[in-house]
């Protein structure tokens, strides 16, 4: 089977998935013993805001309860919302006072660069540990890191990220190392948010070729800021290298403890990896050809070792973006998690359901690429 043909084949079956998550989610999220038309109203719901042709009173709640589409039955409900999704409405959000596709859209930005910058971290720095730990097995190397990247899988994310904004982004009266070592002034990265407090993101100052208000991705948006737009802000953010590198400062800390923190399982999946293949017979065979031993071990083994590497690619971002959720929340960054969290706590089922729909999506997509990856990686892997 062509390559183009299996991307299209895969693609077409993410439809029936994309489908049943939708069904189950809304199926859940409408039998969770709560009521979305009460939280929203609160101790107003008995206050009348009008009154039918009849002359009778309606209260908050039964308005509610009629603009949410509650009073229809489950099914009709499901219907009216596929429809509208279908037709690009994703709903209004009672929380943000905002249609879903637009709070989903400013929030999945954050989320996604955070996730796979720290992704970028995780991955060299846990299958180059890992292939150094497998070439000296049970040396000093070898104890240490495995020490490491076990306190790595096994400490909180929250705590991590706290102990690193202790250490790196305090003054000298917290405990901080960066003003005492580097003459800095209270730390060496930023504590929060995703620029500098006093800098307005530009949202209409982009080239004209480049999307209305940029993609979300500052990292990427950066670049793309005009020349107009960058002479009117502050002399510190006066080029494009130095919106970015605001932005690189502000994601260093939560990219550094997810990306650190999933390291751990990835060094200790390639040690394990490496090691079973370092005893296969072809590997015995080019040492005894007297290939040196940095090509017996990055050419020939470690394209081997790297398969069961990429399987956990997939779930690698997926567990990106759920350590996100406080990783978010320490750093003030708002995210899909925090988004979801809210959502939750006020019941508002359309953000709910955007996310869900949105976090299945990166699911599906990275598991396709996981696919992909296997063909090239490993020969042996057919597309059929």
């Amino acid at each position: 089977m062509k390559l183009h043909m299996f991307i299209v084949r895969r693609l077409i079956l993410l439809v029936p998935v994309i489908v049943g998550v939708t069904i189950l989610t809304f199926t859940i999220s409408h039998l969770i013993p709560a009521d979305a038309a009460a939280a929203q109203c609160g101790d107003k719901c008995g206050i009348v805001v009008g009154y039918t042709d009849d002359g009778d009173p309606i209260t908050a709640y039964e308005a509610n309860r009629e603009r949410l589409g509650m009073n229809e039955p489950l099914i009709i409900q499901f219907g009216l919302y596929v429809t509208h999704l279908y037709e690009g409405d994703w709903g209004e959000s009672s929380t943000y006072h905002r249609p879903v596709a637009d709070v989903v859209k400013d929030a999945a930005p954050i989320t996604l660069e955070m996730a796979f910058l720290a992704l970028f971290i995780a991955y060299p720095l846990g299958i180059i540990l890992g292939i150094i730990s497998a070439v000296r097995q049970d040396r000093m190397f070898d104890h240490i890191s495995r020490f490491f990247a076990i306190a790595f899988v096994s400490l909180p994310i929250f705590w991590f990220a706290m102990v690193l904004q202790l250490v790196f982004a305090t003054g000298t009266e917290s405990s901080g190392i960066c003003d005492p070592l580097f003459g800095t002034s209270g730390g060496c990265f930023p504590i929060y948010g995703r620029h500098d407090p006093s800098l307005t993101y530009p949202v209409d100052g982009f080239a004209s070729f480049y999307p209305a208000g940029g993609t979300g991705f500052h990292l990427i948006d950066s670049w793309f800021v005009t020349d107009e737009k960058l002479a009117t802000l502050p002399e510190g953010w006066s080029s494009n290298w130095l919106l970015f590198k605001d932005t690189l400062l502000h994601l260093a800390l939560p990219c550094a403890a997810l990306g650190i923190a999933s390291s751990g399982s990835l060094l200790r999946y390639m040690r394990a990896s490496l090691l079973e293949v370092l005893h296969e017979d072809y590997v015995r065979t080019a040492r005894a050809k007297g290939l040196s031993e940095f090509k017996v071990v990055i050419v020939h083994a470690c394209r081997n070792a790297l398969v069961p590497i990429v399987t956990i690619l997939g779930f690698s971002i997926g567990g990106a973006i759920g350590g996100a959720v406080l990783t978010e929340t320490i750093f003030a960054f708002n995210g899909m998690g925090r988004v979801a969290v809210k959502s939750i706590q006020y019941l508002d089922f359309p953000v709910i359901m955007g996310v869900t729909l949105i976090t299945a999506a990166i699911f599906l997509l990275s598991n396709l690429i996981v696919d992909i990856l296997y063909a090239v990686i490993d020969p042996r892997v057919r597309l059929e």
